[in-house]
């Protein structure tokens, strides 16, 4: 595997294990139900991805990073829980911008091409719908 293409999936690989500590944070204080069900499957989603990458990585003969990205502790330091949500919105803006990064310099087929383009799909509509969704849902926490 081309060593920049290993370098920015095991960044997204870091990223996802750090939103997965970030949204176990968030869920541990969020009480509405209908929010606690969009961090919960967000938080899945999150950690399949890690795991993906991890075989991607693997896969493509190089070792997986077992580090965690540092924005799980962005998050936790970002204040109100109004502030945390909006910083993760952010943050998965950030990593759609990433896996489009990783599509450019993947090959243009096979088994990285294809589940970089799930996940560019995947942070795509979480960047427009989870973007709305958590809007709509932090009005209801005052």
């Amino acid at each position: 595997m081309d060593q920049a293409l290993a370098q920015i999936l095991n960044l997204l690989l870091e990223s996802e294990r750090a939103g997965v500590a970030a949204l176990d944070q968030l869920l541990k204080e969020v009480t509405p139900d209908e929010l606690r069900k969009l961090l919960t499957t967000s938080r899945e989603d999150e950690a399949a991805t890690a795991s993906q990458l991890e075989a991607l990585i693997r896969s493509g003969g190089d070792i997986p990073s077992t580090k965690v990205g540092d924005f799980a502790a962005k998050v936790a330091a970002a204040g109100s829980l109004r502030e945390r949500l909006k910083l993760l919105i952010h943050g998965e803006e950030w990593v759609a911008r990433k896996v489009e990064e990783a599509i450019a310099i993947a090959p243009a087929t096979g088994p990285i091409h294809d589940q970089l383009q799930k996940m560019a799909n995947r942070h795509r509509f979480e960047v427009e719908w989870g973007r709305a969704e958590l809007i709509r849902l932090m009005n209801t926490l005052g």
